[in-house]
């Protein structure tokens, strides 16, 4: 099974992740963070792109065991879209 072999030289670096600004891919390095997993390379680009569209934000389910990273690609997009002065996604201004 997948999960039961180490990631190993398989997860990302930050600057990886294209569609995250300049910005907080250098706080991720300030903070110490080399690699992110493969939930957030998958999952960030999907939400970024949600926190710049004028739609509402449509569901999105994650599965990944405890410990692999979930919460941030819920959080950068958050972040991101304050930095740029937008409201975040479903959010009223």
């Amino acid at each position: 099974m997948f999960f039961d072999q180490p990631i190993g030289d398989r997860r990302p670096a930050p600057a990886n992740l294209p569609a995250l600004c300049p910005e907080l891919r250098a706080r991720l390095a300030a903070e110490g963070i080399e690699q992110v997993f493969l939930v957030q390379v998958t999952v960030l680009p999907e939400l970024l792109a949600a926190a710049e569209s004028p739609l509402p934000p449509a569901d999105l389910c994650v599965s990944a065991p405890a410990g692999r990273g979930k919460t941030l690609p819920f959080v950068l997009p958050l972040v991101q879209a304050r930095r740029r002065g937008a409201p975040a996604a479903g959010c009223a201004r």
